[in-house]
């Protein structure tokens, strides 16, 4: 059996264990802790990628997409 719980660590509480315990009773089981990457919210935190990635939101909507850039603006969005 395989169970996966997302939860914050404030929300492990007592409660929580003892649900587990009664969910597995006797049997081995792994725990393992990955923290939450959302990888949506790391992309936008530097403001040069936050104004190319929401034009380029805008130009799909208005289905005006390019794939290509010059240099000078690959350089505009590394400063």
């Amino acid at each position: 059996m395989i169970a996966t719980y997302q939860l914050k660590p404030h929300e492990l509480t007592d409660d929580f264990l003892k649900t587990l315990k009664e969910t597995f009773y006797d049997r081995e089981i792994t725990i393992t802790v990955e923290e939450t990457f959302n990888e949506t919210e790391y992309l936008l935190q530097p403001e040069a990628n936050r104004k190319h990635l929401l034009a380029g939101v805008e130009a799909v909507k208005l289905g005006r997409l390019s794939n290509t850039m010059t240099l000078e603006e690959a350089e505009a969005l590394a400063k």
